[in-house]
């Protein structure tokens, strides 16, 4: 094995374990351009400037043409957290919450920041819409009439303000 095919191979090997240790993608498409231009080295040992050109070409089309792909792959990668499960569950406001501020509610026993689009008075039960770092965005909590469930319906419409869910 000549020189110039050891470092098309110590640069494939490089770009491909700096990929492994990155959570996004990195330099796999140089990966890409060492490996043809490794190929081409092997095919023509000598011609150490088609080489470059080999790698440049190969790594400039495979990050143009598959980055956007890949941006929108990794978009939709967005992994779960124990706090996600609180989406959609009832919280009592302990400290009130008003529009552009914080207040704070408690959910399964515990306090947590929340705000919310509306004022929210303490006592209000509310439902976690979202959560934003260590925030709650909260909303109303809309419970369904007497009537609805004894009927299987739910949508009176009714917000409550004190009360247990």
């Amino acid at each position: 094995m000549q020189t110039i095919q050891i470092v098309w191979l110590v640069a494939l090997i490089v770009f491909l374990l700096l990929e492994a240790v990155t959570a996004t993608i990195v330099s796999i498409w140089f990966a890409a351009g060492a490996l043809v231009a490794l190929l081409v080295s092997l095919a023509w040992p000598g011609a150490v400037a088609v080489q470059v050109a080999a790698f440049l070409v190969v790594s400039a089309v495979a990050l143009f043409a598959l980055r956007p792909f890949a941006k929108r792959m990794m978009a939709n990668r967005r992994v779960p957290t124990n706090a996600d499960a609180n989406i959609g569950k009832p919280a009592q406001v302990v400290s009130e919450i008003q529009p552009g501020r914080v207040g704070r509610v408690k959910l399964g026993g515990l306090e947590w920041a929340a705000r919310a689009d509306v004022v929210l008075p303490v006592g209000t039960w509310c439902r976690v819409q979202a959560i934003e770092g260590v925030t709650l965005v909260v909303v109303p909590q809309t419970l369904p009439s007497a009537e609805g469930v004894a009927q299987g319906t739910e949508d009176s419409g009714k917000t409550t303000g004190t009360g247990s869910v």
